[in-house]
């Protein structure tokens, strides 16, 4: 009787047990800045970044993937929103002065809250600037409340992080370093935030070190059970080209191989840069991204010990890339590859399947990705799509381009491309390049009259594209007589005879 008993209480368990819910996964979105796709481990062997290919290698990587604007602000501010810089309620296409992302429209962590999730972002914002945000939001957490956000840590650049009251200041205020800190930074940028020199700050007190500490800290003391989104946001590889300690030694500047698109010499800001030069350089930014990349290892082990790693949606992308002396340039704000492309990961265990795709996508896709991997709701009126489909292979691409917009003055300039072919116009002229053929965009097809028919394509598919991405807040609306109809429960539509009765 005693077995029956248990075998007739064991059947009743089951089906409870499988009418438990599935918990929702817990999301970490890391954001770096200024890292160029020419430097992921998968596309160039000569970086070192182990914590990320773990990462990688448990994801889909998109090797097509393009910010909406090659330079921090404006895509910041596309990620929050789901909106391209043309649409309104984003509306800058460069970094602007006074500007705050409106919060009736950035609706990303909003959309994430409502999923019953804590919301946090630690490290850089850069969705505000100048006195805007003060002057709308008396307290800038009356602001953070206004976007969705539980937690915000903010920690901007290092040359404003030593200027303004700021975490990262008092810290190394507390450490004796900051008016010497304070004094380095306005040297690097006022004479060359390119010169390649180990920071002042040893690693452990640096920066992004900083700042993941924080992010880690943060991971550790969330209750298990409650559902945690954490943006970590971190300023590598962005220049000053400062990486500290053994991170500042750890590529030897020699060894190191140069895309065949740097030039033996270019100019830049009065100097005259060779191959020797830009291998210096490489090998800082290059110490910076393996920085960044232990700083991903800490948050990861957070999200081990918090015991939902195996449930952890990933998303690692950038805000924009860097020249690095690519086609005689350095910085960003280019639309070429290694300025407008940027690194996309999505890793979901269970849910998305490893591999690598070549489907055009956005940076700020992210967003609605997110959004859907946790069973909400996007947000009315936004631009940016969810990837799952194309992560979890069930279609090869969810949108027929990628675009990118920068412009701090007429005309502004826009790219285009469908992950084969890209082409795009600014004030130097047109171009268009065939990536498949030419990754390393030498050959400029714009006036090649052999494919003038893809260029008036790519024109067109642009324009097509402008037309469709409109915020139209018409979309839907029915006809005061139809809303009345449907209200009365009446048909929209007369019959022919009631016409007919009509006086």
């Amino acid at each position: 009787m005693k077995w029956l008993s248990f075998i007739l209480l064991l059947g009743m368990a089951v089906p409870a047990l499988c009418d438990t819910p599935a918990r929702k996964p817990d999301v970490l979105v890391v954001l770096v800045d200024q890292w160029s796709p020419r430097y992921l481990s998968w596309e160039n062997p000569q970086v070192r970044t182990p914590h990320l290919d773990k990462i990688a290698a448990e994801g889909m990587v998109f090797d097509r993937c393009y910010t909406t604007s090659p330079v921090c602000m404006p895509a910041r501010v596309s990620l929050l929103t789901g909106l391209y810089p043309h649409n309104g309620g984003h509306g800058i296409w460069g970094n602007a002065l006074n500007y705050h992302a409106p919060a009736d429209e950035a609706t990303m962590f909003r959309d994430i809250k409502a999923a019953g999730y804590t919301t946090a972002q630690i490290g850089k914002t850069h969705w505000t600037s100048g006195p805007s945000v003060r002057e709308a939001y008396p307290k800038i957490e009356d602001y953070h409340r206004a976007l969705g956000l539980d937690y915000v840590f903010d920690v901007s650049g290092p040359v404003d992080s030593v200027t303004e009251r700021n975490p990262y200041a008092e810290y190394l205020r507390k450490l004796g370093l900051l008016e010497k800190v304070a004094e380095e930074m306005h040297d690097r940028y006022v004479k060359w935030e390119f010169q390649p020199k180990p920071s002042l700050v040893p690693p452990e007190h640096y920066h992004d070190v900083f700042v993941s500490r924080e992010a880690a800290d943060f991971v550790g003391k969330q209750p298990a059970d409650q559902p945690l989104c954490v943006v970590l946001s971190l300023h590598s590889p962005h220049p000053p080209l400062d990486a500290p300690g053994e991170y500042a030694t750890m590529y030897e500047a020699g060894k190191l191989t140069l895309p065949s698109n740097v030039p033996e010499t270019f100019r830049r800001e009065m100097r005259t840069i060779g191959h020797p030069e830009t291998r210096e350089m490489l090998a800082n930014y290059l110490g910076k991204i393996s920085l960044a990349d232990d700083c991903i290892g800490r948050v990861v082990e957070a999200f081990q010990k918090r015991g939902t790693w195996d449930r952890t949606l990933v998303c690692f992308t950038a805000d924009h890339g860097e020249m690095m002396g690519a086609h005689g340039m350095l910085t960003k704000g280019r639309m070429y590859e290694e300025s407008a492309r940027v690194p996309l990961v999505v890793r979901l265990p269970g849910q998305v399947k490893p591999g690598h795709t070549k489907a055009p996508v956005q940076m700020f896709d992210v967003y609605p990705t997110i959004v859907e991997a946790i069973g909400g709701t996007l947000s009315p009126h936004r631009k940016a799509t969810s990837l799952l489909p194309v992560a979890a292979g069930k279609k090869e691409k969810v949108r027929p381009l990628a675009i990118s917009e920068i412009g701090t003055r007429a005309p502004l300039n826009m790219m285009a491309t469908d992950g084969r072919w890209k082409w795009w116009v600014e004030e130097k002229g047109e171009f268009l390049f065939d990536l498949d053929a030419d990754p390393l965009e030498m050959n400029n097809l714009a006036e090649d009259p052999a494919h003038l028919t893809t260029l008036n394509k790519m024109r067109e598919d642009m324009l097509t594209h402008l037309r469709s991405t409109q915020t139209n807040f018409s979309e839907g609306y029915k006809s005061k007589v139809q809303r009345m109809r449907e209200a009365e429960g009446k048909p929209a539509k007369v019959k022919k005879k009631a016409v007919e009765k009509l006086p």
